[in-house]
């Protein structure tokens, strides 16, 4: 075997393994199916540094243009997995979530692109699988903007270049990982992890529907667990549940409560960031459109903050995904298939057995007057729109096009989209504002089925697609997940009968009305064609726009001037020299703007601890206790440094070492002064 199939350090291993499993399981084959014939797999795992410019750069989600980067909490990391059939290699799925707002489909193609001058055709639109978190706490500035209305806040070559690194980075680790191992999968339901932002517009699915389903929220968290002849090497699981408990007014990098609970369980394991063999737990996003961290339903809660709330609803995340991890017992067996398909959602026909009110069609892409209201339970957005708007303004619309130069949108579109008041029309002319082709994949690993999805999908809308495809599989379909935020990003998806309330996930269903009956059949079809094994009818291409958007240089802020006697990495006097256990130590250094010579892989911030031998490291700017922060002084940059003193830490003396750079060649590095943490009975 090549380096295509397997890691060639364990090429010898694999062939003795292989050799003996297949022996023992060809007695056997009389006994199973076809699609039972247990096997085993190939497994690999890998995580990259997927960062981005942590100062200067409007933030992804919540559309602010004063939510700005100030520094970084938690780094963003891709967390990848590669899986192939142990006696077929050829047959392998990709899936890697990242801690990122969404996935561009131009960063699966350039990923794609990258493996593939690797390793040929391994790796195709087929059977590769980009996930984002959906966190609102990152850097925007990587979609391929064809307008100029300020919807994906710019485009930075340079953040998206190193997320496209970054990611292919992980898959290739986890490629090179392979090795003959297991996957076992886990299920459990999570009470008190989200709550439904938008009940009025649930209500209205039928009663009769809704009486089948206890809760109005999904609850149910899917783990797969990865074991390899040295042991657990990682995990991954899809719940759903949206990423904004860092609220609006964060300015720091986050993975939110999905990155801290990766954070948490990749450290409980020994994870260090630094090793091929770290294990990898992945927290993907699964359906969370109407799903809302803030349980007190006004931007708060449960926490007293957004951090505490943060880590409240990563902790009970993580706490699931322990139990199922720790009692997972139920080995995947079969087959790898994976089906991928574009479809133009322009104006994509819609038969009447998935409309039930005869045949339909969805419409050109459009947001609506309560996409600008935003969701009043996550906080809400410009103060002249709100939720429900279902009547087009003459004011708002001259407004809107006298600030923004925003085109008028047509009859055709306005009637086709009713009763949702448009505010952009993004899905006519020629070329359109936005991209109308949507990448939908179904993927199959033994009893487990994938639909991954471009879009966030409501509760009562995901019921019904894992519904649809369901119906289609044969007895071997025992579970499926919906990985959405997935190879793009298509807004939202609503029944049709919570499109018509128009609260702010109906204005951001970007084909109308009819949108999610679409989707329900083409993952009818796909379902159809994985169940039957027939070949996907192709229908559209990409309309690919890579080398065609404005660009715009990373935020240079070249009068960066240091007070006179000064050098980047000095720190600034401490505010004492004795601390607690518990207390925040902070300490300034003179720095440099993160963002001029941007990125990833660093670390602007080491926490270290005096020994016998010298001075280790304890905690980075990886660890959830720390956190940088970045300003600008009379035009010189100064990072804040803190690190809460965890209430374990031994007695002793400490340092912050701050690391910055004023080139991609030059790094500098800045010491404070020492710092000594006392016992409890030292301190009076």
């Amino acid at each position: 075997m090549n380096k295509l199939f397997v890691n060639p350090s364990r090429r010898h291993a694999y062939h003795f393994l292989q050799c003996l499993l297949l022996c023992l399981l060809v007695p056997l084959s009389g006994a199973l199916s076809a699609t039972d014939h247990a096997q085993p797999y190939l497994i690999g795992r890998g995580m990259s540094d997927i960062t981005g410019p942590s100062y200067g750069v409007q933030m992804w989600g919540f559309g602010r243009e004063d939510q700005l980067t100030e520094g970084l909490h938690i780094r963003q990391r891709s967390r990848a997995f590669v899986v192939a059939q142990a006696d077929d290699p050829t047959k392998r799925l990709v899936f890697v979530s990242a801690d990122l707002g969404s996935i561009e489909h131009h960063i699966t193609l350039s990923v794609i692109d990258k493996l593939q001058m690797l390793y040929g055709d391994a790796y195709t639109i087929k059977n590769v699988i980009l996930s984002a978190t959906h966190t609102h706490a990152g850097p925007g500035g990587y979609w391929h903007s064809r307008s100029d209305l300020g919807l994906e806040g710019g485009f930075y070559p340079q953040h998206f270049t190193a997320i496209v690194e970054g990611i292919t980075a992980s898959i290739i680790s986890a490629h090179e990982d392979l090795q003959v191992g297991s996957i076992y999968v886990g299920k459990g339901h999570i009470t008190g992890a989200g709550a439904n932002r938008s009940v009025s517009a649930y209500l209205e699915n039928p009663q009769v529907e809704r009486d089948n389903y206890a809760e109005n929220t999904p609850t149910e968290m899917t783990l797969m667990k990865f074991v390899d002849d040295t042991g657990d090497i990682g995990m991954v699981n899809w719940y759903a549940l949206h990423p904004t408990a860092m609220n609006y007014y964060n300015r720091l990098i986050s993975g939110d409560h999905k990155g801290y609970a990766s954070l948490k369980m990749e450290q409980l394991r020994g994870t260090n960031y630094r090793s091929k063999n770290d294990f990898v737990a992945a927290f993907a996003q699964a359906d969370p459109g109407d799903v809302t961290p803030n349980t007190n339903l006004d931007n708060t809660g449960p926490g007293a903050t957004d951090v505490e709330t943060t880590q409240i609803m990563g902790d009970r995340q993580l706490q699931m995904a322990l139990q199922l991890f720790n009692n997972a017992n139920e080995a995947l067996v079969g087959p790898i298939e994976t089906h991928q398909i574009y479809v133009d959602l322009s104006e994509y026909a819609v038969d009447s057995r998935f409309t039930q009110t005869g045949p339909q069609r969805t419409c050109p892409s459009a947001y609506g007057y309560s996409f600008a209201g935003g969701s009043t339970e996550d906080g809400g957005g410009h103060f002249l729109f709100k939720e429900g708007m279902t009547d087009q303004s003459v004011f708002l619309d001259l407004l809107i096009g006298w600030l923004t130069g925003a085109p008028k949108s047509t009859e055709s579109v306005k009637n086709c989209q009713a009763p949702k008041p448009i505010l952009f029309e993004t899905g006519s002319g020629d070329p359109s504002l936005q991209s109308q082709i949507r990448s939908i994949t179904i993927a199959r690993i033994g009893q487990l089925v994938i639909l991954a999805m471009p879009t966030e999908i409501t509760t009562m809308s995901g019921r019904r697609l894992r519904d649809t495809v369901m119906k289609q599989l044969g007895d071997w379909a025992q579970h499926i997940v919906l990985a959405g935020y997935s190879n793009g990003y298509a807004g939202y998806i609503t029944t049709p009968e919570e499109y018509l309330l128009q609260q702010y996930e109906g204005g951001h269903t970007l084909h109308g009305q009819w949108t999610l009956p679409a989707y329900q059949q083409i993952a009818s079809y796909l379902a159809s064609v994985l169940e039957t094994g027939a070949v996907v009818e192709l229908t559209a291409s990409y309309d690919d726009w890579r080398g065609k958007s404005t660009e715009t240089t990373l935020k240079s802020d070249s009068s960066n001037r240091l007070p006179s006697g000064t050098q980047y990495g000095d720190p600034l006097p401490l505010h004492k020299r004795e601390y607690e256990k518990g207390e925040i130590i902070i300490a300034d250094f003179w720095s440099t703007n993160p963002s001029n010579h941007y990125v990833t892989g660093n670390n602007y911030m080491v926490v270290e601890v005096k020994t016998q031998d010298g001075w280790d490291i304890i905690a980075t700017d990886s660890d959830w206790n720390t956190t940088i922060r970045w300003r600008i002084e009379n035009s010189a940059a100064i990072a804040q440094l803190s690190w809460e003193i965890p209430l374990e830490a031994a007695s002793g003396d400490y340092r912050l070492r701050h690391n910055t750079t004023t080139s991609k060649s030059t790094n500098l590095s800045g010491i404070s002064r020492n710092f000594t943490i006392k016992s409890s009975a030292m301190i009076k």
